[in-house]
């Protein structure tokens, strides 16, 4: 009986290395691989394909430098829109947007299945897809997105040339997925907080968010976090890094992620002190601090990213790009969207 209980089935921290993959280096070719990629994984919600956003679309090439941006989970590249696409512009930069595995699809139990090294690999063909876009690569996550970044940094240094983390899952507020590390844990997830069933039913955010979640995927995300985002992972990042998240009081912080967690990161990188930068936003009272659908501080933030990706990451404002980024950012009504997605 107590074998039985101690080898009953838990979750395991995912160690595992993601190479970068081949994609095709044509702009033409390139769109049409994604895009082929994007009906293959069946029906999709709308507005969540991956894409290439070209700097110049009439003249669709490589630029100097390429952003990524990497969604948080049961989000969509919508999550970070507009201030992504705006600091793309604004630096004259090719944008790609991901869409992670298990994420934008109609299906409620689109991620049975998922699994920390397909996050990974997910998000290590999108760094693959800048690098052929861009002769450097900044990766911007949000959340699960900012986790993703990090590992990626840290096992591809070469290939990233600055990351933006907008609240990056480091750690789950009060460690909600400890129980599945012990023996029984996933199973008894299953019948304890979600009655027996594999999918949770949430009310969706619209169609960036979905409310339906199959239980692997908190799984994915448990065996990400003790596996990746550890001091080993943050020593081996020495790209720039500039951190931004949400910390008004011990009452009124990050519902979502560890803001201790996110800190405690911050001062273990091997980036050099003077090429990070970490940013309170008090005012935003929401995990996903960038959108204005959901923050009060998504112009603020937009603002001081464009600061940093100047100040830390080298890149000079695009001759003639247009309007000025972040200047048509604008905050939700107080109370308008209830807070959650990672």
């Amino acid at each position: 009986m107590v074998a039985l209980l101690l080898l009953g089935p838990r979750a395991h921290p995912w160690r595992g290395q993601v190479s970068l993959p081949p994609v095709p280096q044509d702009p033409a070719a390139l769109d049409a691989w994604i895009a082929d990629r994007e009906r293959a994984a069946g029906p999709l919600r709308p507005d969540t394909r991956a894409r290439i956003v070209w700097a110049d679309p009439a003249h669709p090439a490589r630029t100097a430098c390429a952003m990524v941006y990497l969604h948080g989970f049961t989000a969509s590249q919508g999550e970070g829109a507009p201030v992504h696409a705006d600091l793309a512009r604004a630096f004259g930069c090719n944008l790609y947007l991901a869409r992670l595995p298990g994420h934008g699809l109609r299906a409620p139990d689109a991620m049975r299945g998922l699994s920390a090294a397909g996050l990974m690999q997910g998000a290590a063909a999108a760094l693959a897809i800048g690098r052929a876009i861009g002769d450097r690569v900044v990766l911007i996550g949000t959340s699960t997105g900012g986790a993703l970044a990090l590992a990626l940094a840290a096992q591809h240094p070469r290939a990233v040339a600055g990351l933006v983390l907008w609240s990056p899952l480091v750690r789950e507020r009060d460690d909600r997925l400890d129980p599945l590390f012990r023996p029984w844990g996933v199973p008894l997830m299953w019948l304890v907080h979600n009655h027996g069933h594999a999918v949770t039913h949430e009310p969706a955010m619209g169609p960036i968010w979905t409310g339906d979640v199959h239980l692997d995927g908190y799984v994915a995300l448990a065996e990400l976090t003790r596996g990746q985002m550890t001091r080993a992972t943050f020593r081996r990042v020495t790209a720039p890094v500039f951190l931004g998240y949400y910390d008004r009081d011990p009452a009124h912080q990050d519902p979502t992620v560890s803001v201790a967690a996110m800190l405690a990161m911050f001062d273990q990188l091997g980036t050099p002190p003077q090429a990070r930068r970490k940013v309170d936003f008090p005012g935003a009272d929401s995990h996903v601090i960038v959108s204005p659908l959901r923050s009060h501080a998504a112009a603020a933030v937009c603002r001081a990213t464009r600061d940093a990706l100047h100040d830390l990451m080298g890149l000079d404002p695009a001759p003639g790009a247009g309007p000025a980024p972040c200047a048509g950012v604008a905050a939700p009504a107080r109370g308008s969207q209830p807070d959650s997605g990672g």
